[in-house]
C-alpha cells in the first residue's frame, strides 16, 4: 500500500522520519514519491482518530471541533481565516490575511493507543501569489514538543515548490498530536485553502495465547513448561519476541529456564534477576510455538512447592494472581510527579498504565526484587502527612500505612527497616536499591530523590490492569509445575531365621508407597507396604525397597537382608548307661555350631535343668557325669539342650538317655557275705 508525503520537507523533518524508521519496526515514513509497503507481519485495523471536512459550519466560522475517537477543537486567530463555500464545497480559506501569523490551530488530538498514526489533507491556492512574499506553512508536533514543518510554500508557480494538492505523513507515534497552519498573503484575491483533514491510526489486535500444562515434576528433574501451546492472531503471522517468566515460586540462583534444541530464527536469553527467558525473533508464531514447547525448567537446588510460568507476547511481565502486567521503565533521575504523568500516558494493548500499587507480598516481590531496576511506585502521603495511600490506578485513595517507621498498616506494606522516616519532606514511595536490604522493600523520598547513590530514582514501575474500560486480553498463558519431593527410605529392619522358611522384613519411608523387589534395579514389585514376608527360602537372600509418591520414586533402592542361619545340630546322640550302685557313668553328645549345653532331668512331669551339685557334674558341657549312683537313680532319664548364643535359633534337644542302676545280691560263703552285682 503506497503512501506519500507531497510537498516541501526540510532536513529536520527527514531526521525525525529517520527516527521513526529506526524505532518502529513495523512502520515507515514516506517522503515525496518514495513508496513503503505495509509490514509483512500482518494487516491492521485502521481507525479514524480525528476528521474535519468543514461541511457542517456556516460561512465565516472560525472555530469548530473534529469528529472521531478524539473531538479536539480547532480555531483561527484571524478573521480572514474562516469557513467559505467554494464551488459548492465548504473549506477553510485564508485570503488577504496581511498577517504573518494568521493561523488555523488545533488543540491536542489524543493518539494514545494507536500505532502508525498518519494524517492527510487537501490544499489549494488562488490569486496572484507573490513569490518569496506570500507563504503557506504546515506544522505539527507530537506530545506538545517542538513543531515539525512539512511545508513552506512561497506563492510561486515555479521553479520548485508550489503548494501541493494533498499532503500525507505516516508512521507517527505518541500520546497527542496538534497542528498549526499559517496563511499569509497580501493581495485581495490571493488565498490558500485546506479541506478534508484526516488523522488515522492503526490498532494492533492483540494475539490470543492458550497453553496447557498443570504438571507434576519430581525434585531434581527437568521438565518442559508446557504440554501444548497455541498462538492465534487475526492480523499478524509473526512477532519479534515472546517472554516467559517464572511468576510464582522463583528462586534466584537456582531456578533456570532453558531453550532446548535448535531454532533457526529464535534465540533464548535468560535474565536471572527477573526469572525471565526472552525468546527473540523475529519469527512466525508457528516457530515460536515450537520454541516455547522446547523451554525446559530445571533447578540446581532442591526445589519444592509450585512454579508458575507466564508466557506472553509483549515485554510487560504478567502476575497470574492479580492478572495484571508490570513494566519497569528506566529513567535515571526522573521525579515522582513526572513518573506519575509518564506512567498514566502509557498503554499496553489498550490497558491503561499507572504507577504500580503493590498490595501483597507476592506483588511487591514480583515488581521489586524480581525486577530489572528500582524506582517510583504510586504511594504518597503528600495529601496528609503520615497517612500513606495509593494515589494511582484502581486502588487510588486506599490507605496502606499510618505514621512513620513505628506505624501500622491496615492491609499490606513493605517498608524497609526504619522507613518511612520523613527525612526532609519525603512524601513519595520508592522501591529501594538492591544494595539496601531487604531487596524490593520501600522507602520514602522527596519528589526528586537523591542526586546520586542508592536513593537516586532510576525509573518507575508501571502497572496495567484493573482500570474501568480496560479490554479483556488473552495475550498471556500460564502453566504450572508442582514439584514433588522424592521420598526416601528412612529405616529398614532386616530379618533372620534358622533353617528354611519365611522371614519378616520391614521398612519406613518419608512418604508415599513402599515397594519391595528381588533386584537392585529393574523388575517388578513383589510387594508393597511397610512390612513384607518373604516366600519360603533356604539360604540368605537380599531384597530391595524403594518408595513412590505422586510418580516420584526413590533414586536408589535400599537392600534389606533376610538371613537364613544354620542352627546348632547334634551329630552323636547320648546313649543309655547301666551301672551298679555307687558307680559312676557319663552321657556324651557331639554337636556342631553350638556354644551352650544344658543337661536336663525328667522329673516325671517336666524337664528340669541340672546343676553341678550332688551326683552331677558337667551339666553345661557336652558330657554329663553321674557319680555314686544309687538304686533310687535307676530309670532316670537325661537329655541335653544345645544352642548358640549368637544365633536367634531355638535350642535343640538331644535324644533321651536312660540310666539303669542294677540292684546288688548278697552271697554268704563260710560266714563271709559278698554284695554282688547281679550281672
Amino acid at each position: 500500500m503506497p503512501l506519500m508525503l507531497i510537498g516541501k520537507l526540510d532536513v529536520n523533518m527527514f531526521q525525525i522520519n529517520k527516527y521513526y524508521i529506526n524505532t518502529s519496526l513495523k512502520y515507515c515514513v514516506n517522503i515525496l514519491v518514495l513508496l513503503c509497503m505495509w509490514s509483512t507481519t500482518g494487516l491492521f485495523s485502521q481507525t479514524t482518530i480525528w476528521s474535519e471536512d468543514f461541511e457542517s459550519y456556516s460561512n465565516g466560522a472560525t472555530t469548530g471541533a473534529g469528529t472521531g475517537t478524539s473531538t479536539a477543537s480547532w480555531s483561527t486567530n484571524d478573521g480572514d481565516v474562516d469557513i467559505r463555500t467554494v464551488s459548492g464545497n465548504k473549506l477553510l480559506r485564508g485570503q488577504n490575511t496581511d498577517n504573518t501569523t494568521a493561523r488555523w490551530v488545533t488543540n491536542p488530538i489524543d493518539i494514545s493507543g494507536f500505532n502508525d498514526v498518519q494524517f492527510s489533507f487537501d490544499a489549494t491556492s488562488g490569486g496572484s501569489l507573490d513569490f518569496g512574499q506570500d507563504f503557506f506553512i504546515v506544522e505539527y508536533r507530537i506530545n506538545g514538543g517542538s513543531y515539525v514543518e512539512i511545508e513552506n510554500a512561497s506563492g510561486d508557480t515555479s521553479p520548485s515548490d508550489p503548494i501541493q494538492s494533498s499532503y500525507s505523513v505516516t508512521g507517527l507515534v505518541g500520546t497527542t498530536i496538534d497542528f498549526r497552519i499559517t496563511f499569509y498573503n497580501t493581495g485581495g484575491t490571493e488565498n490558500y485553502t485546506i479541506d478534508n483533514f484526516l488523522v488515522e491510526g492503526t490498532t494492533d489486535i492483540a494475539p490470543t495465547l492458550t497453553a496447557t500444562g498443570n504438571q507434576t515434576s519430581c525434585e531434581g528433574a527437568s521438565q518442559m513448561i508446557v504440554e501444548s501451546i497455541s498462538i492465534t492472531d487475526p492480523d499478524d503471522t509473526s512477532t519479534t519476541a515472546v517472554y516467559i517468566q517464572i511468576s510464582s515460586g522463583y528462586v534466584n540462583g537456582e531456578d533456570l529456564l532453558t531453550l532446548t534444541g535448535t531454532h533457526a530464527n529464535i534465540t533464548g536469553t535468560w535474565d536471572a534477576v527477573q526469572g525471565e527467558l526472552t525468546l527473540t525473533g523475529p519469527a512466525t508464531y508457528g516457530e515460536f510455538e515450537t520454541a516455547i514447547s522446547a523451554v525446559e525448567y530445571s533447578s540446581s537446588g532442591t526445589p519444592t512447592g509450585v512454579r508458575q510460568f507466564s508466557i506472553t507476547v509483549g515485554e510487560a511481565n504478567f502476575l497470574p494472581s492479580t492478572a495484571h502486567y508490570y513494566e519497569y521503565v528506566p529513567d535515571l533521575g526522573i521525579t515522582w510527579t513526572d513518573a506519575n504523568t509518564a506512567a498514566s500516558a502509557r498503554t499496553y494493548f489498550g490497558l491503561q498504565g499507572y504507577l504500580a500499587t503493590l498490595t501483597s507480598q507476592e506483588e511487591a516481590d514480583f515488581s521489586g526484587s524480581q525486577a530489572v531496576g528500582v524506582g517510583w511506585i504510586g504511594g504518597s502521603d503528600a495529601a496528609t502527612e503520615g497517612v500513606w495511600q495509593w494515589v494511582t490506578g484502581p486502588e487510588a485513595g486506599t490507605v496502606f500505612w499510618n505514621g512513620t517507621a513505628g506505624g501500622s498498616t491496615p492491609n499490606f506494606a513493605f517498608w524497609n527497616t526504619g522507613e518511612p522516616n520523613q527525612s526532609g519532606n519525603e512524601d513519595y514511595a520508592h522501591i529501594t536499591h538492591p544494595n539496601v536490604n531487604p531487596n524490593g522493600s520501600w522507602n520514602d523520598l522527596s519528589n526528586t530523590g537523591a542526586a546520586s547513590g542508592n536513593y537516586q530514582p532510576q525509573g518507575y514501575v508501571v502497572e496495567y490492569g484493573g482500570t474501568p474500560g480496560d479490554p479483556v486480553l488473552s495475550i498471556t498463558a500460564t502453566t504450572t509445575i508442582n514439584i514433588e519431593p522424592i521420598p526416601t527410605i528412612t529405616s529398614t529392619t532386616p530379618g533372620s531365621r534358622c533353617g528354611s522358611g519365611t522371614v519378616d522384613l520391614a521398612a519406613t519411608a518419608s512418604g508415599g508407597i513402599i515397594n519391595w523387589y528381588t533386584a537392585a534395579t529393574g523388575g517388578s514389585s513383589i510387594g508393597t507396604g511397610t512390612s513384607f514376608v518373604t516366600p519360603s527360602i533356604s539360604s540368605t537372600t537380599t531384597y530391595y525397597v524403594d518408595a513412590t509418591s505422586n510418580g516420584c520414586t526413590t533414586a536408589t533402592r535400599t537392600a534389606v537382608t533376610a538371613t537364613i542361619n544354620t542352627g546348632p545340630s547334634i551329630t552323636t546322640q547320648p546313649v543309655d548307661s547301666t551301672i551298679c550302685p555307687g558307680c559312676s557313668t557319663t552321657f556324651t553328645v557331639t554337636a556342631s555350631n553350638t556354644d551352650t549345653y544344658q543337661w536336663q532331668f525328667f522329673n516325671g512331669s517336666i524337664w528340669v535343668d541340672l546343676t553341678d551339685t550332688g551326683i552331677y557334674s558337667g551339666t553345661t558341657t557336652d558330657t554329663l557325669t553321674v557319680s555314686n549312683a544309687t538304686p533310687t537313680d535307676n530309670g532316670n532319664q537325661y537329655r541335653v539342650q544345645i544352642s548358640n548364643s549368637a544365633l536367634p535359633c531355638a535350642p535343640v534337644a538331644s535324644a533321651i538317655a536312660v540310666l539303669t542302676v542294677n540292684a546288688s545280691t548278697l552271697i554268704t560263703n563260710r560266714r563271709i557275705t559278698y554284695r554282688v552285682d547281679k550281672n
